[in-house]
């Protein structure tokens, strides 16, 4: 490397036009590159669904997903199979291997699932799908008092104008009901007529077409045939003839039966600031912009607003150009604030101009970054900025290690570009290997499983390629322009010379600190080495059992403040949808007026600090959003505020507040897995008895809690005489209570389904069932109870399944500053699971939720850091010739986790997966240093000094670039670890590991690793006496 860096400091035109180069690429890439809210990453599912109407969960079980699961389990490439039974729809995902070809197990699955011809009659064709990743970009609702169909119609109306904007790709509505034309027919006329709902589906069909007749070919060309007579109206359908009298007179269906053009009856309410409501969700599929996106968006709605009907708004909000354009203005705000702190610390220390240049090759390397991004295939995203955050504090230390060195040489009377490369000469070594050990730590990052692994890939993209341009701008930038610094001349300006004066008695008194202060404390230290080396030892324990103690919050998430605050309640299932909707209100009504409070509050000033408040309500499940629209209001106030306001709100089986920005559910989740049902209800019920019991673990449920009950039908022995089969029966109960499909018409953008059936006054009881009359081949009708007995069963709305097995998910909460929940859960796998396992063959039990993702990413990390760490210290061992030299300089590594863990217990920071990345960034830092200390403690020793003599002038030869690289570090990351946004909070725990490590890391390196090269050294000699002697008595 000697040569390119002698060849740059001699041509100064070609290091000014590389710096020029790459600040003009940057500034050209930045335009280029795609800015999205989160990273693309491909899902590697394909998912088959089913629609079986009217089928419980058993039957779509049984009748679906088992099919499906054994036509597709044996597949090349199928890793994991998960199934989810609901009533009237079956859904089976199949998961790949990683980088097995998707689209070649799509074709599979797909001719494996249409080879399947046991399906039921009444269930729909497969659908089968490569699940795809998509961004959702935003939300846009609408809402008024138009009705439901109004609001549909109109709702369906904008999706397809705001799907034909430039930059979206795909706009969904938020599952309004379906239409449905019901014909409605009471058992009393049924009877009357001698009709059955066979006869009037049929009377529905025949009467209710278009179909093409064929055409006339006469001399004047062909002429087509047409039948017109498909109704689309309920109007249309009324008029259809059902029964034609004796006397020539017809009964139409409009004239027996109920014609309901309405919707299907699905449990399902959406409001928005109190009114009814629809939400278009925005996504983009492919080569993302999310800021052209929200632009688009926003023009859209300020367009469309003019031309709504009266009393309906349409609002934007959730929007992810938000917290993305939040990511960006952290960085430049707290970047700008950290350099401009890093220029005040190197101005007293170091040449303004030095200083300058130093600062200067930061913002060179972040150019030369994103140069080269927009060639990787790497976007600016919520991940990569986050990247760039990382490698702040990091970047700016090669600089001042080799302009310190110059600065020294210089200094020293060896000017101009002889100082400059003899400067540069010296710190070449340390400097490129520090580097390079920089990126090896930031190597397993690309290793990490699953999904996980293609979100984080930016992590260690960016921050190789801005140690590479730092390398490159330190080494051959920054020497030519110090290599023509000018000798310092007294300033014109008095303010100049004084800011002089202040930094020659700055840098004076750090130099005369590290000979007549540190220097002899260094040799206090060195003869009482092993003492020292036990003090260091017995504080890095203190710090571990700090940890392991409980003493500092930790988690794999760190719980960071949202902008707005989501209360979900779950209600018996089965339950009342009335019940459901009363809770709604419960809920809603209280955030209504948490918000009129909180509006009005003084003090907030006056402002709306509570935006839009979205409530949904599906069957048995609730979920209310309430939108902060200020940083003044704390969420976690507002949802204790919430939760006080909303009340007691009866029976429910789980009620939640979050205001967490991840949204991270239950602490503890375990799924288990097992061939009988039996087993599963069994272990759950041990199970949620055994979670209890652990201190601070509450609300325990597991998602087979609270089943329904079902009516099991089966024949009376008399049914056979009358001929009277139980497939028979089956068809008209379902036709009754769930209605016979008469046929589909296609109306708006879906198809409508004509169904006849009973009245919904005729659908509410057992009573209703046993009042029923059920007809005989022979066109008699019978009672009910004289054909058909009935049985309860316990039933469930949703059966899931696991690699061909049942499964059953319990779930827990734990209270703060309790039990761990690793730690709960690693007791009942190993006291209490085999157990189980002996009583309950083939009982498998599985993580869930956030220990899952923390066990991979532990373990991963734990895997690939190790060998990163071995990759290092072979790589040192090799230029130092030694075997003991490149553990010294990894010994940095423990001490900055010791110093990442008293940071946090001091500024009273959970620890979390960020702080581990800022372990891993405080080790390129610290080793970094060790590497430069040890290289000139060997330069000393090579040029003649003894051991003692050399560490005690490379630890005071080395102390002003220690010093600087660490102050600088911290110093710059100060803005950061004082900021206050939401966006922020993700980034303090890695900052504060990174800022907190290094200034721990700083007095091992001048204290610590001297006292361990010196213990080296003296084992080294003790050993080589013994072997002189031993061999003595042979000579």
């Amino acid at each position: 490397m000697n040569g390119p860096v002698r060849w740059f400091i001699h041509n100064p035109i070609a290091a000014n036009l590389l710096m020029v180069f790459l600040v003009v690429g940057g500034l050209w890439g930045i335009p280029a590159l795609e800015k999205q809210f989160f990273p693309e990453f491909e899902i590697n599912q394909v998912r088959v669904s089913l629609s079986y109407p009217g089928a419980g969960p058993s039957e779509v079980e049984e009748q679906i997903c088992l099919r499906i699961e054994e036509a597709v389990h044996d597949l090349t490439g199928v890793k994991e199979i998960r199934s989810e039974a609901r009533e009237g729809m079956g859904t089976v995902v199949v998961e790949a291997e990683p980088g097995y070809d998707m689209q070649r197990l799509t074709a599979e699955v797909k001719t494996r699932v249409d080879a399947i011809n046991t399906f039921p009659v009444d269930a729909e064709r497969p659908v089968v799908t490569e699940m795809a990743f998509r961004h959702h970009m935003a939300i846009v609702t609408l809402a008024g008092d138009i009705g439901e169909r109004g609001l549909k119609e109109l709702g369906e109306r904008l999706r397809d104008d705001l799907s034909a904007q430039p930059n979206v790709s795909v706009v969904e509505l938020d599952t309004p009901r379906p239409f449905e034309l019901a014909v409605e027919i009471s058992e009393v006329t049924l009877r009357r007529y001698g009709l059955t709902f066979d006869d009037v589906a049929s009377a529905i069909r025949a009467a209710s077409l278009n179909l093409p007749a064929g055409a006339i070919k006469d001399a004047g060309g062909d002429i087509r045939l047409q039948t017109r007579g498909q109704a689309y109206t309920g109007a249309d359908f009324a008029r259809i003839p059902l029964l034609s009298r004796r006397d020539g007179t017809q009964v139409l269906l409009g004239e027996v039966a109920t014609i309901v053009d309405g919707f299907q009856d699905v449990d399902v309410r959406n409001r928005f600031n109190d009114k009814p409501s629809l939400n278009l969700h925005v996504f983009v599929t492919s080569h993302p912009n999310t800021l052209a996106t929200s632009d688009t968006v926003k023009q859209w709605v300020e367009a469309t607003r003019a031309g709504l009907p009266e009393g309906v708004e349409l609002v934007m909000w959730r929007d992810s150009s938000e917290p993305f354009k939040g990511r960006v203005d952290t960085l430049l705000k707290n970047g700008i604030g950290g350099l401009a702190l890093v220029f005040a610390v190197l101005v007293l220390f170091l040449r303004p101009l030095l200083a300058l240049w130093v600062c200067v090759g930061i913002g060179v390397s972040f150019m030369g970054t994103l140069f080269l991004l927009q060639y990787t295939g790497i976007s600016l995203n919520m991940i990569s900025l986050f990247a760039f955050l990382l490698i702040l504090g990091i970047v700016v230390d090669d600089a001042i290690i080799v302009g310190e060195a110059i600065h020294s040489r210089q200094s020293a009377g060896e000017g101009g570009a002889s100082g400059a490369l003899s400067g540069a000469q010296s710190v070449i070594k340390p400097v490129m290997f520090a580097v390079i050990s920089t990126m090896i730590f930031f190597v397993p990052m690309f290793f990490m499983p699953g999904e996980m692994a293609q979100a984080a890939f930016a992590i260690p993209a960016v921050v190789i390629i801005a140690l590479s341009f730092s390398l490159v701008e330190c080494l051959l930038i920054l020497p030519p322009h110090l290599a023509h610094m000018r000798p310092p001349r007294p300033s014109r300006f008095a303010a100049l010379r004084r800011l002089e004066s202040l930094r020659l008695r700055c840098a004076d008194g750090m130099t005369q600190f590290a000979a007549t202060r540190y220097r002899p404390f260094l040799e206090r230290c060195l003869r009482s080495n092993v003492l020292v080396s036990a003090l260091f030892l017995c504080l890095l324990l203190v710090s571990l059992a700090i940890y392991g103690g409980g003493w500092i919050r930790a988690g794999f998430f760190p719980a960071v403040n949202s902008d707005h605050v989501d209360a979900e309640v779950e209600l018996a299932e089965g339950g009342a949808f009335a019940d459901t909707l009363a809770a709604l209100r419960q809920i809603e009504g209280a955030a209504l007026r948490l918000k009129d409070e909180y509006n009005a509050d003084p003090a907030y000033g006056g402002e709306a600090v509570i935006g839009h408040i979205d409530s949904r309500a599906n069957e048995n499940t609730i979920k209310v959003v309430m939108e902060t629209l200020s940083d003044q209001v704390d969420t976690a106030v507002l949802s204790r505020d919430w939760r006080e306001a909303i009340g007691d709100l009866g029976p429910v089986e789980d009620f939640k507040l979050d205001y967490t920005i991840n949204e991270r559910g239950k602490p503890i989740r375990l799924v288990l897995a097992a061939p009988e049902v039996a087993s599963l209800n069994a272990v759950s019920e041990e199970l949620r008895q055994l979670l209890e019991s652990y201190p601070g673990v509450y609300n325990v449920n597991d998602s087979l809690q609270a089943p329904r009950q079902e009516i099991v039908l089966a024949l009376k022995p008399a049914a056979e005489n009358l001929g009277i089969t139980l497939a028979s029966l089956a068809r008209q109960v379902r036709e009754a209570f769930h209605g016979a499909e008469a046929q589909r018409i296609p109306r708006t953008k879906e198809d409508v389904r004509v169904m006849v059936r009973y009245p919904e006054e005729e659908r509410i009881s057992v009573a209703n069932l046993q009042d029923m009359r059920v007809r005989t081949p022979a066109g008699a009708e019978v009672p009910f109870a004289t054909v058909a007995e009935m049985r309860f069963e316990p039933g469930y709305m949703t059966i899931e399944r696991l690699n061909r097995k049942r499964t059953l998910e319990v779930s827990a909460d734990v209270a703060e500053g309790s039990s761990d929940p690793r730690a709960v859960v690693d007791d009942i796998v190993q006291r209490y699971l085999p157990q189980w396992q002996q009583r309950y063959p083939g009982l498998s039990l599985a993580l869930d939720g956030e220990l899952e993702e923390e066990g991979a990413f532990m373990d991963a990390m734990l895997k690939y850091t190790a060998l990163a760490m071995l990759v290092i210290y072979a790589l040192m061992a090799i230029p130092f010739r030694s075997y003991f030299q490149p553990l010294l300089v990894l010994t940095a590594v423990p001490f900055g986790v010791m110093g990442a863990i008293f940071g946090h217990l001091i500024l009273d920071w959970q620890i979390s997966m960020f702080s581990l990345l800022g372990v891993i960034a405080c080790a390129g830092v610290v080793v970094n240093d060790n590497l430069v200390l040890i290289d000139r403690i060997n330069q000393l020793r090579a040029a003649g000094h003894g051991v003692r003599e050399s560490l005690l002038q490379g630890g005071q030869d080395r102390f002003r670039p220690i010093i600087l690289t660490s102050l600088t570090t911290f110093i710059g990351l100060v803005p950061i670890m004082s900021e206050t946004s939401v966006q922020a909070q993700f980034l303090i725990p890695m900052v504060t590991s990174l800022a907190f490590g290094v200034l721990f890391a700083t007095g091992i390196t001048l204290l610590l690793v001297p006292c361990l090269y010196l213990m080296g050294e003296q084992v080294a000699q003790r050993l080589s006496r013994r072997r002189q002697a031993l061999a003595e008595p042979a000579v």
